[in-house]
C-alpha cells in the first residue's frame, strides 16, 4: 500500500468467526478459560489478531518490521458465528532518526452495521538512510 491510500478507508475483508478460529487464538496464546466456549463468546483481543493479520497482509511491510503498539476499544460482545467486516485507515508515516512509524487505525462491524471494535496500530520499521 502506498502513500496515496493514507487518510482513506480501505477494506480489510470480512469473515465469520468460528469455534475453531477461537480456538486457535486462545490455544496460541495459552488461555484454557473455558468460559469463551461455554458462553460462545470471541476473546477481544482476538478479534484484534486477526484484524492485525489483514492488516499485515495488505501492507506488505518489509522484513524486521516490528509491531509496537496496539490499541483495542471493544464497545459490544461478538458470538460464535458472527459476520465481521474491517476497514482501516492508514496514517502518515513518522520519522525519528532512522525509525519510521506507521500508523493505522481499524473499525470492525458486525452484520448488522454496528461497531464492535475500534483500534490502532503502529509499526515501526528501521531504515539505513538518515531523514
Amino acid at each position: 500500500m502506498d502513500a496515496t491510500s493514507l487518510h482513506r478507508d480501505f477494506g480489510l475483508g470480512a469473515w465469520t468467526v468460528t469455534e475453531e478460529m477461537v480456538r486457535q487464538y486462545l490455544d496460541a496464546v495459552g488461555d484454557a478459560n473455558q468460559q469463551y466456549y461455554t458462553h460462545r463468546l470471541v476473546p477481544p483481543l482476538a478479534l484484534a489478531a486477526y484484524t492485525l493479520g489483514a492488516l499485515l497482509k495488505k501492507l506488505d511491510l518489509p522484513s524486521g518490521a516490528i509491531h509496537s503498539l496496539q490499541e483495542v476499544e471493544t464497545y459490544q460482545p461478538v458470538g460464535f458465528g458472527e459476520e465481521i467486516k474491517a476497514t482501516a485507515r492508514l496514517e502518515r508515516p513518522r520519522r525519528r532518526g532512522n525509525l519510521e512509524f506507521i500508523g493505522a487505525s481499524y473499525l470492525l462491524e458486525d452484520s448488522r452495521g454496528e461497531r464492535v471494535q475500534a483500534g490502532k496500530s503502529t509499526v515501526l520499521i528501521a531504515r539505513g538512510d538518515q531523514a
